[in-house]
């Protein structure tokens, strides 16, 4: 049979392909329910990729010799931890050796003291997700400098 005389089979008129929508809604699964679905799963992934690269910038970190070898992998550990944390929707609280008024309810005091300071130093950052505080900053009493 000659090339030209080959029937190619073709759609009827009107008879459109299924697009993927459609074929998931004749299944009983809707966008909506699955979309939620896969962008946590992609978040997720991310984050672990994130966290997995901090892991391995965290052992090289820890068998660095030199002080500059040393340096350089902690920025990486904490670059990628921060990449890890972003994509979970995690924010940083404070800023490190900011001075703030002491609130029981907003910082982790670090030091035993006898009486509750007025104002303390940020040793360490919080960690908060929209409105939820995870970690609250952790704090230091400011030292006063002493009257002569």
């Amino acid at each position: 049979m000659p090339a030209g005389d080959k029937k190619t089979k073709r759609p009827k008129a009107g008879a459109a392909k299924k697009s993927a929508a459609r074929k998931r809604a004749a299944q009983g699964v809707s966008l909506p329910d699955a979309l939620p679905d896969a962008l946590a799963e992609a978040a997720w992934a991310e984050a672990d990729a994130a966290l997995a690269q901090a892991l391995a910038d965290f052992d090289e970190a820890e068998g660095a010799q030199k002080k500059r070898a040393r340096k350089d992998a902690m920025a990486r550990l904490g670059q990628a931890l921060s990449q890890a944390a972003r994509r979970r929707g995690l924010a940083r609280i404070g800023e490190i050796d900011d001075r703030v008024d002491f609130s029981a309810a907003d910082h982790d005091l670090n030091a035993a003291v006898a009486k509750t300071p007025k104002s303390v130093r940020i040793q360490a950052r919080g960690v908060a997700r929209g409105d939820e505080i995870l970690a609250k900053p952790r704090v230091a009493p400011v030292q006063r400098k002493k009257r002569r």
